[in-house]
């Protein structure tokens, strides 16, 4: 399993930093493993290794850390009671649980280590529910809340058909954060080594400097499908606003990089309709990824005709207010997806249509549909780029690390072997920021590709093909003859067509980008 020489570094660090008794206080984990149940066929192999080692690690992140191991379901009540307590105005608050977990009429039940029955009558007697959990970390109202459930473990229960597989999508409230290791259904790996594959993925991103807690989980998520190919498929549900880290920043600690601020630039900017925000791309990123669709919108925006005294067509007035803010936001014309008032919004599409006067929504909405699958394809090709080049590099490390191991066995008994072993380590730290700065640059692409999946999702017309893409190709400075780029076109519509509102928060997409061996 791949640890980041990096991060560990960072954590002596934080361990400095954190050790004051305020941020302590501030920062509170439970963690609840169920290996050993009374039924051997339920028996697991890694919860208490999970709770273990993420424990160790919240720990040198300042968190005080409560452990509840193999407990049944009045145990594990009391502990998430102990729980709210110090959670109560907690900056960040941090539930994890790791064992068997199943869904029974809607609600999601955590079993206890005690349960030796055969009915769901005595399965719910012997489980404490999800809903409790997180009804306890919505009392406590610490600034985030954080619930991680690797919980999916399969069991005998959802093998004889007594419930279903997995756990069902649960809400949560505002400033709340739920990390399930699998999609609703499905079940998750409980692991071939030390631990499973979902805190495997926490283990090597949880300590990253300065990362905002929904990228590390992105990592998490991208890290479990690669590994799994696509067999697990993380999810979150989340409603988070401000950003949180679980491991404070350390000056240089960002690893720079031109695409990575390439794609984190046009995304601070896509929505716009302010011609110096596109100058300014340019200005900073002359040839970048979406230099062709900047000159586009200062063009349209040069283009414009004055403000459109004709009213705002029925045709458009009449359509879906959330249709018509979403197509608005992929073509730059609004940038607050809550705006009620689309009138100004609208107004400035018609401005650059030729014919203003015979807008419609339905022409609005190919138009973004359009722009949408153009911006999907060339953020496709970065993703599957840097994906060859994450296994790449990580397949350079693990060689790395096992040479590294074999030199300091020999320099413990010969000197002659330090000079050699400090080279070894300095490699070893090169080829970590050398995966950070790929890490960083799919942060990016991943969750760029996600925002235009989940606009286009609302406002794509029922019976849109590939002809779209030959249909726009010749107003834009785009090859679309070529075949690779008409296939990703093909696949985002193909992913438009499979997201529903039961999927948001998952990356089942990114299995589609996972290269062959």
């Amino acid at each position: 399993m791949i640890r980041l020489i990096a991060g560990r570094i960072a954590l002596f660090f934080c361990a400095v930093l954190c050790a004051s008794p305020l941020l302590a206080s501030d920062r509170v984990a439970l963690m609840i493993g169920n290996s050993d149940y009374a039924s051997p066929d339920m028996s697991l192999r890694n919860p208490g290794n999970d709770v273990s080692a993420l424990s160790d690690a919240l720990k040198e992140l300042g968190f005080t850390v409560i452990q509840a191991l193999n407990h049944n379901a009045a145990a594990m009540e009391r502990a998430v009671d102990q729980f709210g307590i110090a959670a109560q105005g907690a900056e960040m608050a941090v539930f994890f649980y790791a064992g068997h977990g199943v869904q029974i009429g809607g609600a999601n039940y955590l079993i206890g280590t005690d349960f030796q029955g055969s009915d769901l009558g005595s399965l719910q007697r012997s489980s404490m529910t999800l809903d409790r959990v997180r009804d306890v970390m919505a009392k406590a109202g610490p600034d985030v809340g954080i619930l991680l459930l690797d919980a999916c473990r399969n069991n005998p229960f959802s093998d004889s058909g007594l419930v279903e597989q997995g756990l069902v999508r649960m809400r949560g409230g505002a400033g709340l954060l739920i990390a399930y290791a699998t999609d609703p259904g499905n079940v998750a790996y409980d692991g071939e080594g030390q631990n499973s594959v979902f805190t495997s993925g926490l283990l090597d991103h949880i300590s990253t400097p300065d990362l905002d807690v929904r990228l590390m989980l992105g990592r998490v998520r991208q890290q479990v499908v690669l590994e799994t190919e696509g067999r697990q498929i993380p999810w979150v549900e989340e409603s988070v606003l401000d950003e949180h880290s679980f491991a404070p920043g350390l000056p240089g600690s960002t690893p720079q990089d031109d695409i990575a601020a390439d794609l984190e630039h046009w995304r601070q900017i896509a929505s716009s309709s302010d011609k110096r925000a596109f100058e300014t791309y340019l200005q900073t990123f002359p040839d970048g990824l979406f230099a062709t669709f900047a000159h586009e919108k200062l063009s349209g925006l040069d283009g414009a005709t004055p403000l459109i005294a004709a009213p705002i067509p029925t045709t458009m007035t009449e359509a879906d207010p959330e249709q018509l803010a979403s197509a608005l936001m992929a073509l730059g014309h609004l940038t607050d997806p809550l705006t009620r008032d689309l009138g100004p919004a609208l107004d400035r599409y018609r401005q650059g249509l030729p014919m203003p006067e015979n807008a419609s929504a339905a022409q609005l909405f190919e138009d973004a549909a359009q722009v949408s699958v153009f911006l999907a394809a060339t953020t496709m090709q970065r993703l599957r780029t840097d994906i060859v080049a994450l296994r790449s590099v990580e397949r350079t490390l693990t060689i790395a690390e096992d040479a590294l191991r074999q030199i300091e066995d020999i320099a413990r008994s010969d000197d002659s072997a330090l000079p050699v072993l400090q080279q070894a380590r300095n490699d070893i730290y090169d080829i970590y920021r050398s995966r950070g700065i790929i890490l960083r640059r799919l942060d990016q692409s991943r969750s760029y590709y996600d925002e235009v999946l989940r606009r286009a999702v609302v406002f794509f017309p029922p019976d849109i093909n590939i002809s779209i893409v030959s249909a726009a190709s010749e107003s834009r400075d785009l090859n679309f003859a070529d075949a690779q780029l008409r296939r990703d076109a093909a696949l985002f519509l193909r992913h438009v067509s499979q997201a529903d509102d039961s999927r948001k928060g998952s990356y089942q997409w990114l299995a589609d980008f996972i290269p062959p061996e």
